[in-house]
């Protein structure tokens, strides 16, 4: 028996569209990337993440931020009011300062304050 997630792939306009289904949750909506570094000489980690809303085929960028642990996936469910069932958390440990920096930067016109995220289309 494969327990393994099913990806559909529908090309109905030239552009492509996923459903991703895993086994006892149904469809996956949204697919959250973070990235995480960690600062040695302190001891604190930090993160930033893109979030790509796959319905609406936009992406929510989180900039970058202390939290460790699953702080991550805790912070963008609430701020997006989303589910873990309905996505995807992929997570990328110890990357490069930089990298997680500049993971999080979307354009400074789509910075959404209130909500502590950039709404990129």
């Amino acid at each position: 028996m494969n327990n393994k997630p099913t990806i559909t792939i529908d090309i109905p306009d030239e552009l492509v569209s996923l459903v991703a289904i895993t086994p006892n949750t149904g469809p996956i909506k949204y697919i959250a990337t973070t990235k995480t570094w960690r600062d040695e000489v302190n001891g604190n980690t930090y993160w930033s993440s893109c979030v790509e809303d796959i319905e609406k085929d936009v992406c929510y960028k989180f900039p970058f931020q202390y939290g460790y642990g699953d702080q991550s996936e805790h912070v963008i469910k609430e701020a997006l009011r989303i589910t873990r069932g309905e996505t995807k958390f992929i997570k990328t440990e110890l990357c490069e300062e930089q990298e997680v920096i500049d993971h999080g930067k979307g354009s400074e016109d789509n910075f959404l304050t209130d909500l502590g995220y950039y709404y990129q289309d």
